[in-house]
């Protein structure tokens, strides 16, 4: 058997770590192309109304001293937020789109873009719209306010008031590209590093073989 003297282990162990690094740095960059030729950017708008018979009394989110009336209205959040995500409801508010988001938005893309989120013990329901674009988002969860604002009593007779608490603004949009490079380049990393390793265990194996092989 071949006896490896402290400078052959310290060169075996420098050039395998040569070998896994440059496969890792190799594996992440690949791993960093495929996330990027993947990679979309999608934005949501959130805006928040308030939906109450009495404002000064529906503000408060605590249930302490609430009349019937408000009582009535909390018992109603959960309809009224499947009102605005109704097909009626978004019919409507598609109508009020600027012409060109018009055009690139059906109303049953609007529907998919639309949910309505209750809160626990409060009168506040707050609309969000998801899509690729920035503009049409906020466009979208507006025309939904605004059709909520004009039409709840419409569709629900004896509703609350709706008082508009978010504006559209750029300010109340959030982004989220997906898939996360980071990610992507750490399994790169990870798989290049593990390659490496295996490479460098079947060198250093095939060598030990063929050492063996000559001195038989």
């Amino acid at each position: 058997m071949k006896q490896y003297t402290p400078a052959n282990l310290i060169k075996m162990f420098w050039k395998s770590i040569v070998l896994i690094l440059v496969l890792a740095i190799i594996g992440g960059g690949l791993m960093g192309v495929v996330c990027k030729h993947k990679q979309s950017t999608s934005y949501t708008s959130s805006q928040s109304i308030l939906i109450s018979h009495n404002v000064e009394e529906g503000v408060r989110n605590s249930t302490e001293n609430q009349d019937p009336l408000m009582i009535a209205d909390l018992n109603m959040m959960k309809t009224y937020s499947q009102i605005a995500e109704s097909p009626e409801i978004i019919t409507d508010a598609h109508k009020k789109l600027p012409k060109k988001i018009r055009k690139a938005y059906t109303t049953g893309e609007m529907e998919n873009a639309i949910k309505a989120k209750t809160h626990d013990q409060s009168l506040v329901l707050t609309i969000s719209a998801e899509s690729s674009s920035e503009k049409a988002s906020m466009e979208m969860s507006n025309a939904v306010v605004q059709t909520m604002k004009q039409k709840l009593s419409k569709y629900q007779p004896g509703a609350g008031e709706v008082h508009v608490l978010t504006q559209k603004s750029k300010r109340n949009v959030s982004s989220e590209t997906t898939p996360h490079l980071k990610k992507y380049v750490a399994v790169g990393v990870a798989l290049g590093g593990i390659v490496g390793v295996v490479i460098s265990f079947v060198i250093i194996t095939l060598k030990d073989m063929g050492v063996k092989t000559e001195n038989n």
